[in-house]
């Protein structure tokens, strides 16, 4: 079931329901209303024929003339009184029943009380229906009176059509109104609904998404063009890694390709090669696999955000976490690094932050000749790690934290460059901000701020 249809039904319910709530309590109030007038006018009736400010049917006879009654008596009620051994002796009309609550009211002793009582009753005379009132008189025996309902019947039954007319008539305008409300709620759902059918069609997720109302709708819109925009930011990335990753790893393939091709031929030649040469291709094989590993690890950073953007931040001290950093390359590497460090709070990720600092001195370390020594400097929240190798050209350095891109200079030397990109990325999940400039050295400063914590 559509939602629309599900509108419909629902305005349709409640419009039903109350008019059935309405109706009944007014069908309800209506027919306690009228017995009660009913029952009014016949204890009334038969007060006035006790008291005798009207005729009382005594010696008229058990049953009305064929030419109608000769008393005046009206003709809206039939009064009839009996003896104390309960025979009926007068009667406006047609004879009424001797009922058992009728003959309670007969068998009562005469005093003076006897006026007070009095029992209704409903009974059928011919097949219509009457209301009948008895009462225990004075001077014992009994006066009844009895009305016929069948108008008080027919006035309920049509009040009771005409309030199914209108259940009827206000169900179906709710419904028209639930169906309209419901056209106009649901036409941004099913515009909606087109742009995912198109997006699922044809994966374009340029699509324009109309944002046209304020309100949820308009919010669920809103949400689904930020959804498809993020989508298609990320497929360009995801394309642009698959490009730039293709074409990085395709110059270490071709070497090794070609290295290897190189000692299968030297293999199968009958010619000698020296150790020397051997060790040389050999080497150059181990260079290139050792080159694709750790672009492969970097990619694998990439592609799966392995720094985890969810990872929780805390209070870390970033002077430690620089200062581990520098101890287990200095182990790694037997490479001495100066380090200069304030104590300096933040927010952060140790595991994330330490990775950010370990591609810096790697990246200077990579660049830096083995005689000059790598400087790391942690003060008022930056990190900047300083090296004395070729630097970084000034039209390079707003380039340099992309991934793979990598400075015309540096080209021949061996690196993925991500690892720059890797540190951007982590950097950015901090709130900081990375930079590139030339060290006092004219080698390369590169490094991160980050936003300190006070106290």
């Amino acid at each position: 079931m559509t939602l629309r249809s599900r509108l419909v039904l629902l305005f349709g319910l409640v419009a039903l329901s109350v008019s059935a709530v309405v109706g009944a309590s007014s069908y309800r109030a209506t027919s306690s209303e009228v017995a009660a007038s009913t029952d009014e006018f016949l204890e009334e009736r038969a007060a006035d024929v006790a008291d005798g400010n009207r005729e009382s049917p005594v010696g008229r006879g058990g049953r009305r003339d064929n030419g109608g009654p000769d008393l005046p008596f009206d003709p809206d009620a039939i009064v009839q009184t009996t003896t104390r051994q309960g025979e009926v002796n007068g009667t406006s009309g047609g004879e009424l029943p001797i009922t058992d609550a009728a003959q309670r009211m007969i068998d009562l002793k005469p005093n003076g009380n006897r006026r007070a009582s009095g029992v209704f009753e409903d009974i059928t005379i011919e097949g219509e229906s009457y209301r009948m009132y008895t009462q225990a008189l004075p001077g014992g025996g009994a006066i009844q009176v009895a009305r016929s309902t069948a108008e008080d019947d027919d006035l309920l039954q049509s009040l009771l059509s005409r309030f199914g007319v209108i259940a009827l008539v206000a169900t179906a305008a709710a419904s028209l109104i639930g169906w309209g409300l419901a056209r106009r709620t649901t036409r941004p759902l099913r515009r909606l609904a087109d742009v995912a059918a198109t997006v699922a069609d044809t994966g374009d997720f340029s699509v324009d998404v109309p944002v046209e109302r304020s309100d949820e709708i308009g919010t669920l819109a809103a949400s689904m063009r930020t959804m498809l925009e993020a989508l298609e930011t990320s497929r360009e990335q995801q394309q642009r890694l698959v490009q730039d990753a293709s074409h990085e790893l395709r110059t270490p393939l071709t070497s090794l390709r070609v290295n290897v091709e190189m000692l299968d031929r030297i293999e199968r030649s009958t010619a000698e090669i020296s150790a020397e040469d051997r060790a040389a291709v050999l080497d150059a094989i181990a260079s290139e696999v050792a080159e694709l590993g750790s672009l492969f690890d970097e990619l694998i950073d990439l592609a799966t955000d392995s720094d985890d953007r969810e990872a929780p931040l805390e209070l870390v001290r970033l002077d430690e976490i620089v200062t581990r950093a520098v101890a287990r390359w200095e182990q790694r590497t037997d490479r001495p690094i100066a380090v200069t460090v304030e104590a300096v709070t933040v927010n952060g990720n140790e595991a994330m932050l330490e990775r950010a600092v370990t591609n810096l001195i790697g990246n200077a370390h990579k660049f830096s000749p083995p005689d000059e020594p790598i400087e790391v400097v942690v003060r008022d929240g930056f990190v900047a790690v300083r090296d004395g190798g070729p630097g970084i050209p000034a039209a390079d350095r707003e380039r340099v934290f992309d991934r793979f891109h990598r400075a015309e200079t540096t080209r021949s030397m061996p690196g993925s460059g991500l690892g720059l990109a890797i540190v951007a990325k982590i950097v950015d999940h901090h709130g900081g901000e990375v930079w590139a400039a030339e060290s006092d050295r004219s080698g390369a400063d590169v490094g991160f701020t980050l936003p300190v914590v006070s106290g």
